[in-house]
């Protein structure tokens, strides 16, 4: 079927109002049904709910029923892995996850803005023994939440017709009104603030803008490659290294210095690394040859060309 623009203005406003709304509605359910909130991990199901797991499962199933129901003609939904150039695709993302995290790391241990331990907290585990245990429950989970945000999100964002990273910052903005109900309600408050010195008035506007960065370098992927794939690995890698180290006491900071130095989105050094790989990825020669939602005119379904209306 042929783009239609007015369609998916109203299928991105609906994705947009059920992802950033449902956490709260969750939120209260599990309030009003008795069930522990605050308890919750952000690398396993311990301690979780039954609205959080809703909290991931309905925009997920909001965006399908979406795809199917209410057709824009924007296509495809990103499941694909037959993309050119997977190799180097993948590998970017595996290398970028690596410097994304030692790179702060390093900078933040030698100038004395954080202590690195090679020994965990009490009760917590060592630190590669952490990462890998992670894995599948991060594999997981990142393959659904990169499946809404850039499978759907961003196919649908990028069929509006908005100027340069604008659709990117826009499933940006979602991606991190989404999150809040996560670190508010369901994330254990200890290991939270093991994450963040800031305060919440400084701390909310910070993510917000940290994850409107880093959506725009995920974006880029699955406009690239035309698949979720190199997102889910980029992703799932970052999550499995820098959860161990902030959670599980490896890295500690002095005073504010995860601000500047940290590994979560908020952190200025975070964002300034993704923001430097998004815009070499943007100004890539090849995406200028392409059409107008991301790809060439005509071309296949399973080619990376994620935005081009069925003809």
């Amino acid at each position: 079927m042929p783009l239609s623009p007015l369609r998916a203005r109203v299928n991105f406003a609906i994705f947009a109002a059920v992802t950033a709304g449902c956490g709260w509605l969750f939120a209260a359910m599990d309030h009003y049904t008795g069930q522990a909130t605050g308890t919750g991990s952000v690398s396993s199901t311990s301690g979780g709910t039954n609205g959080q797991g809703l909290w991931i499962a309905v925009p997920a199933l909001v965006a399908l029923a979406l795809h199917f129901l209410s057709r824009d003609g924007a296509r495809p939904l990103g499941l694909t892995l037959r993309f050119t150039s997977r190799t180097r695709w993948f590998a970017f993302a595996g290398a970028f996850a690596l410097i994304a995290t030692a790179v702060p790391v390093l900078v933040a241990v030698v100038t004395g803005a954080a202590a690195f331990s090679s020994s965990p907290s009490p009760g917590q585990q060592p630190l590669l023994t952490a990462a890998v245990a992670a894995l599948p429950f991060l594999l997981i989970k990142n393959t659904l939440e990169e499946f809404i945000f850039r499978g759907y999100g961003t196919r649908t964002a990028m069929a509006l017709g908005l100027p340069g990273v604008t659709p990117h910052l826009l499933v940006g903005l979602v991606w991190g009104l989404w999150h809040l109900p996560l670190y508010t309600v369901w994330m254990s408050q200890s290991d939270f603030l093991r994450t963040t010195s800031l305060p919440w008035s400084v701390y909310v506007p910070t993510l917000l803008a940290g994850l409107m960065i880093l959506a725009v370098l995920y974006g880029e992927l699955r406009v690239r490659t035309g698949s979720i794939w190199p997102g889910v690995v980029l992703h799932t890698i970052s999550n499995a290294l820098t959860t161990p180290l902030l959670i599980g006491g490896h890295l500690t900071f002095q005073g504010h210095g995860d601000a500047l130095l940290g590994l979560a989105p908020n952190s200025l050094a975070t964002a300034l690394l993704f923001a430097v790989a998004a815009l070499l990825l943007w100004r890539l020669p090849s995406r200028a040859a392409r059409g107008p939602y991301g790809g060439a005119p005509g071309q296949g379904k399973d080619s990376a060309t994620p935005y081009v209306s069925e003809g």
